[in-house]
């Protein structure tokens, strides 16, 4: 069911805006003298950065309509074609984080899908790693994991304004395939005197918390030619999301469909269902084979701070320094998880009719179930992301058009994922364990979901305190009985600890030299780069043994204390018996453990399991030598009366690549060793000639032309390599990981050409429309082929023959868990570079208006509305239709503000229309995608005097839910929700 907006909401911000834009800075309500800037003013003179065009003189945003104005002129001033987004001058920008205040520029489009707000962006209908995030125009060391850098590690008060480049020419920083998204630290000469901070506090509805948060800066001229700032911000973060996870379908069995008579006309007659027909379908019936109730808590501090001095020598040098720094500490982040479980040791009762799917498979949308597995699992979910940096940059400028400058900058990152999980699971046996329950998926509609569950308690720590280590084939479990037909209770303590540090040195220098009245010619440009990259990764799968069960007592586990309001009230009827582990008692009573021979504890302190394929996969280095070298011919001429402008460029970039890896030579007694593993170097170089090209007209004073044409590349990230083939022994669950080997993934390209009209109307006020096509050659993505993820005889790989079944890959292989009998399952994951090219195009328009020319109260409106088109077209090499995670064919944001000297409020709408989710270890016919979604915000200020103001932002007012489905919408695969949003905030100036 397709998502269909409050059209009466909808119609009062389209009537309070009118005519529309998509920056979305909300700011003080009052107008500075046009020739001041505010404290945080990002530039007022014409400094240029490195890999930047002009900048804007004399910015000034103090509220409303004057910071559009500055993102207005800004967009002008560039010779790329860009958009962006300023702050408010008091050292806000009024979204939650970066990442959500960018999907109010055209052709951005923010992931919710990335829990604890890491807030990853898509950039032109490109995933976020498509893109390249530069502080000042410089490339810095990003805290990336398993995903692009999450803008939530940031607090956006240091900064003073972000710009999307889309058509970066050949001076800007290379690896942005769909642009680059540049964070930008106001020079300190470029400042105001004085300084400014708040006071602020966040609520968040669904966990009823509030969240302080603090923020200083300061700006001083010791003379005219030397100056001075710092900015301080922390913010506490304390949030939860709530989600309904439908994890995997599968299929009824020919022996379960025979006790289900309304499920015989989908399965042949068999000696297992001697009563089926097939007179339907002989393809069998899918049910929710793992549901999932989930909680998230997300709690810790993020502290980022910048300073920074600039020296003017003379009147034509300077020299400058500054440094950044953003610690993201979530150390009690928590997920809590009640998952059940049923397969063919299960008894289901289906109750409700067969849903024939569009792609010709039926699923049962209500079935009972008797004898399931139900494990309550409680996961420490530590999270930290940090980075800092440092850039030197020098500057000489001639009397005769001669520009000189160099930039030396270091920076580090790091980004730690540390797990702990803690579990209890009440297990299948042959005799039936007396779980029982209901569950509805709801199909289409969230609000029709039911689960039940007896008895009460599901899950209990009985037998565990005197029970047995699982050994080498169950190493993460402890068992209430060594006999396996007659257990009944296990015990799982887990998790995958994965960390990762990048380190970045870059040095650049940038000639310029102006021509004056030398014809055609107006100036040239050139410059070399030198960017080293390093990628250090680190990981390890810890396990259960050496644990002192004998501490495990019953008050391990404790009601849920969310069980009452999970989903506020939402998501129908969830059960409401769900225990969850007390993971400060669970984790203070398993002390000390006991070191397995031969091998050694993590730095969390438990024995790592070596074995296990996340050793091999996660412990490695990978790093990147780029020499780069461009140069650029500017030109200005004239056609009749029309003023023409441009550049055209080539940049060339040489770069070696070096993965040093882990190869498996031997297994130590059977848990394996760090002795097991010999290192192994896989080197690549390429070099990449990257032309560019962009002519800017001006028929009118009022109206700019750009047409641009250029070439790009993107580097694959560092854990998307993976150069050895590694087979994990299997896990506590059943489950063989596989991570297939691609020691010779290469980089990938485009060919882009844009195009951009822009008319500025009125002062203050744009009305632009931009088309784009980029053709991208070697994409890297993961593997789908069922063929290569499932292959009937196993691979190779040494683990049985495979099977499919639903959504999972079956080996012939089994092991015995409660007196049954079960297969493994096998998750088989890989990235590779496709074959076939496939195309991304679109059209973005924009639409921002003031209306300061009205009389009266009209004259307090303005506002803006923005819109998206993006397609993508190809095959894959399987010959389906080509897609990209993540995109959207339609993003829509409509804005709508009133302000006056004394107050202000605006209103945003965001709707996103549905794309799709690629699981990197499931088929084809597994990927997911996201349902349409739209939300409403708004932000409102007061000043009560000339220094001090209130400020009042409320996100999601319309209390939206985001869904996932497989292929049509009445099979969900996820439901999110995190409520409403609430933020107040006290600003001064001084």
């Amino acid at each position: 069911m397709a998502y269909r907006p409050n059209v009466r909401v909808l119609a009062s911000v389209l009537l309070g805006a009118t005519a529309l834009a998509g920056l979305p800075t909300l700011a003080m309500a009052q107008d500075a003298p046009a020739n001041e800037s505010s404290s945080q003013d990002p530039e007022r003179r014409q400094d240029a950065q490195p890999g930047q065009d002009t900048q804007v003189d004399e910015i000034v945003v103090t509220g409303f309509r004057q910071s559009y104005a500055n993102a207005i002129a800004s967009k002008r001033n560039e010779d790329s074609i860009t958009d962006g987004i300023s702050s408010d001058g008091l050292g806000r920008f009024p979204d939650l984080n970066v990442g959500e205040a960018l999907q109010r520029v055209p052709g951005v489009q923010i992931n919710r899908e990335a829990e604890g707000r890491n807030a990853t962006i898509n950039l032109r209908g490109l995933p976020g790693e498509f893109s390249r995030l530069t502080l000042n125009g410089l490339a810095f060391a990003e805290p990336i994991l398993r995903e692009s850098a999450p803008l939530g590690a940031f607090n956006s008060d240091i900064f003073s304004a972000i710009v999307v480049n889309k058509s970066p020419l050949a001076d800007a920083q290379s690896g942005g395939l769909s642009g680059n998204v540049d964070l930008r630290i106001a020079p300190a000469l470029g400042r105001t005197d004085g300084g400014f901070m708040k006071i602020a506090s966040e609520y968040n509805e669904l966990g009823e918390t509030w969240s302080p948060a603090a923020t200083i800066g300061y700006n001083h001229h010791f003379s005219d030619d030397f100056a001075v700032f710092g900015t301080l911000a922390w913010r506490h973060e304390d949030f939860r999301r709530d989600t309904i996870l439908f994890n995997s379908y599968s299929a009824f069995t020919p022996a379960q469909a025979q006790l289900n008579p309304a499920l015989h006309p989908y399965y042949a007659n068999s000696a297992a269902c001697t009563s089926c027909t097939g007179s339907t379908s002989t393809a069998g019936v899918l049910y929710d084979a793992q549901h999932r109730q989930y909680v998230r808590l997300n709690e810790g501090d993020l502290i980022t701070g910048a300073i920074g001095a600039e020296y003017r020598i003379n009147d034509q040098t300077r020299v400058s320094v500054s440094g950044f720094y953003s610690d993201r500490d979530l150390p009690m982040t928590t997920q809590y998880l009640l998952i059940t479980s049923n397969n063919a040791s299960s008894v289901l009762t289906a109750n409700s009719d067969p849903v024939q799917m569009d792609d010709g498979r039926y699923v049962v949308e209500d079935f009972s179930f008797a004898n399931a597995d139900i494990t309550s699992s409680t996961r420490g979910f530590s999270q930290t992301q940090k980075v800092w940096g440092f850039n030197v940059t020098g500057e000489w400028e001639s009397n005769d058009g001669w520009t000189v400058s160099g930039t030396a900058a270091v920076s580090r990152a790091q980004n730690d994922s540390i797990e702990v999980s803690v579990d209890f699971q009440t297990l299948q046996t042959a005799a039936g364990n007396g779980i029982t329950g209901r569950i509805v998926t709801g199909g289409d509609n969230i609000d029709n979901h039911i689960q039940t569950l007896q008895p009460t308690p599901a899950v209990t720590t009985a037998g565990i305190s005197t029970g047995v280590w699982g050994g080498v084939g169950a190493s993460g479990a402890w068992f209430d009985n060594a006999n396996p037909a007659l257990r009944t209770n296990r015990f799982n303590f887990q998790g995958t600890q994965t960390m990762g540090t990048s380190e970045a040195e870059t040095a650049r220098i940038d000639i310029e030299r102006d021509l004056y009245d030398s014809g055609i010619l107006s100036g040239f440009q050139f410059g070399g780069v030198y960017e080293s990259v390093n990628f250090i990764a680190e990981g390890y799968r810890i396990m259960a043994f050496g644990l002192p069960i004998q501490n495990v007592t019953p008050d391990f586990l404790v009601t849920a204390p969310f069980a009452s309001d999970f989903f506020n009230g939402q998501g129908g009827q969830p059960t409401d018996n769900w225990q969850v582990v007390d993971l400060n008692r669970a984790i203070t009573a398993l002390r000390p453990v006991t070191v397995y021979p031969g091998a050694e504890l993590s730095p969390s302190g438990y024995n790592i399991n070596y074995a296990n394929n996340a050793y091999a996969r996660d412990n490695f280095t990978n790093g990147t030598d780029i020499f780069a070298a461009y140069g650029q011919l500017k030109y200005e001429f004239e056609v009749g009366a029309m003023p023409v402008r441009g550049n055209v460029g080539l940049r060339y970039e040489s770069a070696e690549n070096t993965v040093d890896a882990l190869t498996r030579v031997t297994v130590t007694n059977n848990i394996g060793a760090p002795s097991d593993f010999v290192p192994r170097r896989y080197q690549q170089d390429y070099d990449k000639w990257l032309p560019s090209f962009i002519v800017i007209a001006e028929p009118t004073p009022d109206i700019v032309l750009r047409a641009a044409a250029y070439k790009s590349y993107v580097r694959p990230q560092p854990l998307q390599f993976s150069p050895s083939t590694v087979v994990s022994a299997p896990s506590t669950n059943g489950t063989y990981t596989v991570t297939l080997g691609n020691p010779e993934l290469e980089p990938y390209d485009a060919t882009s050409f844009d195009f951009s009209a822009e008319w500025y109307n009125r002062p203050d006020s744009i009305i632009s429309l931009a088309v784009f096509t980029k053709r991208i050659t070697g994409l890297i993505g993961p593997i789908t082929d069922i063929n290569v993820l499932c292959p009937a005889d196993g691979g190779g790989l040494g683990i049985g023959t495979f099977t499919v079944s639903g959504d999972q890959c079956l080996s012939s292989l089994t092991y015995t868990q409660g007196g049954l009998t079960l297969p493994y399952q096998v998750n088989i994951s890989g990235f590779t570079n496709q074959d076939n090219p496939i195309t991304v195009s679109g059209v973005e328009f924009n639409l921002q208006q003031s209306f300061d020319f009205l009389p009266g109260f009209w004259s307090n409106l303005g506002g803006g509305l923005n819109y998206a088109y993006t397609t993508v077209d190809g095959t894959t090499t399987s010959g389906d239709d080509a897609t990209l995670p993540g995109v959207s064919e339609h993003n829509l944001n409509v804005i709508g503000y009133y302000e006056t000297d004394r107050y202000g409020i605006r209103l945003v709408y965001n709707l996103r229309s549905e794309y799709d989710l690629a699981s990197t270890a499931s088929f084809t016919g597994a990927a997911r995608q996201v349902r349409s979604r739209g939300q409403i915000d708004l932000s409102a200020s007061y000043n009560i005097n000339d220094t001090l103001s209130l400020g009042f932002d409320a996100y999601n007012l319309t209390d939206e839910i985001r869904v996932e489905y497989e292929n049509q919408e009445n099979m969900p695969r996820r439901a999110d929700y995190d409520g409403r949003t609430v933020t107040m905030t006290l600003r001064a100036t001084f």
